[in-house]
This record gives structure tokens, sequence and C-alpha cells, in this order.
């Protein structure tokens, strides 16, 4: 099956640079409702009933004005949510990185033999998330009849999904999407 996931639009977290994880549920401001229309536009030809969505709302409110292109429905998902960054979530970004720098040292070295298993206090690692994604994939697999799936969700599970599958990094842009065959 096709997945098409892509990001949810911009927040004021996103403008701040604040850790917005999974603990941190705010919805998309002015500009990322604009993207996320550009990315229903984009998304036009594309022949789908039902997106699945994270349950958070930056995602959600995305899923909502993309599925409004083609009257699709939006079914929120356990699974989808962004990765919780644990102890780091709220802070800003650049004081994340000083006061967890070897935590992300060690999350960014695809080579360290941690990197898929160590986490931010009271966050979860990149092996968790990719566990919970992959289970609602296999859900949404299961439920799906045609040969594509859409799906709402977040940068940082998105590059985590990514890296996986692709052996690649890319980090992404607010209301962007890639294609994976699952």
């Amino acid at each position: 099956m096709l997945f098409y996931i892509f990001r949810h639009g911009e927040t004021d977290g996103n403008v701040k640079n604040i850790v917005q994880g999974s603990g941190i549920d705010i919805p998309l401001n002015e500009h990322g409702k604009e993207q996320a229309a550009a990315l229903r536009d984009i998304f036009a030809d594309l022949d789908f009933s039902t997106i699945y969505s994270s349950r958070m709302i930056r995602a959600r409110q995305t899923a909502e004005i993309v599925a409004s292109g083609q009257g699709a429905t939006v079914i929120s998902l356990d699974g989808l949510e962004e990765v919780h960054f644990g102890d780091a979530e709220g802070m800003l970004s650049a004081e994340a990185h000083i006061k967890y720098a070897d935590i992300l040292k060690i999350i960014r070295d695809i080579h360290h033999p941690e990197f898929k298993h160590v986490k931010i206090p009271h966050g979860e690692s990149v092996q968790d998330s990719l566990n919970r994604a992959y289970k609602a994939l296999d859900y949404i697999k299961s439920v799906e009849k045609g040969s594509r799936a859409v799906v709402a969700s977040h940068g940082a599970l998105m590059y985590n999904l990514y890296l996986d599958r692709f052996g690649l990094r890319h980090p992404f842009a607010n209301c962007e999407y890639f294609v994976m065959e699952y």
C-alpha cells in the first residue's frame, strides 16, 4: 500500500521554536491554515475518501482542510501523534539542545548502537515512536480497501519513519509530505 504522509501546518509554537511534542497540543495559526489549503490543492487529483490523522489538534485541523477538497472523512487514530519529547516539551528548541546535548548527540548519530533507544527523560525513544507508528499503519492497511492511504502526522515522527524506511535523514517542513510503500 502507498502511504501519503504529511506534516501539519504551522503553529505559533513552530514560529517561536518551542519543542512541541505529543504533550503540547496547540492549533494551527493563520499561516498554517494557508499551508493546509495549499496542500489541499496539491492533493486535488489524488483520489481518496479518508484521511487518517493524529489526534493532536494541529494535525487534525490540517487533515480537515486537506479533506475538504474531496469531501473526505477524517479519522483520528492513536499512534500517529508527535514524538513525546518528555521534559524538553515546552522549552525553546535552543535551550533543549543545550540541556539535552548528550542525548541528542546519540540520537543524531545513526551509527551509534543506542541511537534508536535513548530518550529525553520522561519521553519516548525513536524506536518507541516507530513501534506505535507501524502499529497505526498496520491498522490502516487492515481496514483500507484501496491501494493508497493518506495520513496527517508530525515532523519528528515523519523524520523517524523516513529514516527507518529509506535510510535518509530528512527534516520535514510544515505541510510537506512523502510517499512510502508499506
